[in-house]
């Protein structure tokens, strides 16, 4: 199966792939990066029929790619990740406001620097500050979350914009070298308060920037595709997605059973 991923899930899909194919050697992923616009595109010309991205296909959407293929695509939401903020460690910006972040992407004063301007980076973020960047303004965008960390790091008066699951695996001597030479902005939302982009502040929405994972896929019956998805929603799969450092969509009752005797 060839999956569509918005580079931003990188780390998450190649997480859960992975244990799923020690289960399942005999199935084999094919991933394509792209940016979420670029995808959703795919998927409603019937180019693309899994992917892995930040929102799910609309009514309309799935209606008309019914409509082309007599194939119903199913939108699963898996995760929860976020939108970060970063800046370089020699940096003096300490936090970032709602307020200043819509005026400055609104006046494209090229303080703030996205990871593609078609990603579901952007898309989350123009959404929630309900704007509507106009055909010609121009965004400040690179091409993937690894040239924006560079770039912070050697431009100091600059805020970058990329996924939390690009930092989220804290153990990973990747993600610690990445976050030796950025830190991670906070968020000063409409009272004031700093909301730090945390797993509790996700789970109990504070955090302004959160954003779903979605896997989509439009397969005939149960395919590989179905049992991926039920795999990543289970209790297995979600353990995983905990272990990424991200929000798990499904929380599993944890029994502990105590054992009174003496020994």
């Amino acid at each position: 199966m060839t999956i569509w991923v918005d580079p931003a899930n990188k780390n998450l899909i190649e997480a859960l792939t992975d244990v799923y194919v020690m289960k399942f050697p005999e199935v084999k992923f094919k991933f394509v990066y792209e940016p979420e616009n670029i995808i959703l595109q795919n998927l409603i010309n019937s180019k693309a029929t899994a992917a892995f991205i930040n929102k799910p296909l609309s009514d309309q959407q799935t209606k008309y790619i019914y409509q082309q293929t007599t194939i119903e695509p199913r939108s699963t939401l898996l995760a929860y990740d976020a939108v970060i903020f970063i800046a370089g460690k020699e940096s003096s910006i300490e936090s970032v406001s709602i307020d200043d972040l819509k005026n400055s992407l609104l006046a494209n004063d090229n303080r703030f620097v996205f990871d593609d301007g078609n990603s579901g980076n952007f898309n989350t973020v123009t959404n929630i500050l309900k704007i509507e960047i106009q055909q010609g303004q121009k965004v400040r965008a690179l091409e993937n979350s690894q040239q924006v960390i560079e770039f912070v790091t050697q431009s100091t008066g600059t805020v970058g914009i990329i996924g939390m699951n690009v930092i989220s695996e804290k153990d990973n001597p990747e993600v610690k070298e990445i976050l030796s030479k950025i830190k991670v902005l906070p968020i000063k939302d409409s009272a004031n308060v700093l909301r730090e982009p945390t797993v509790e502040n996700i789970l109990e929405f504070n955090y302004p920037f959160f954003k779903g994972v979605y896997f989509i896929v439009s397969e005939p019956g149960f395919g590989i595709g179905s049992g991926f998805s039920r795999f990543a929603g289970s209790q297995q799969g979600q353990l995983i997605v905990g272990r990424e450092g991200l929000q798990p969509n499904f929380l599993y009752d944890r029994q502990v059973k105590i054992n009174n005797n003496p020994l």
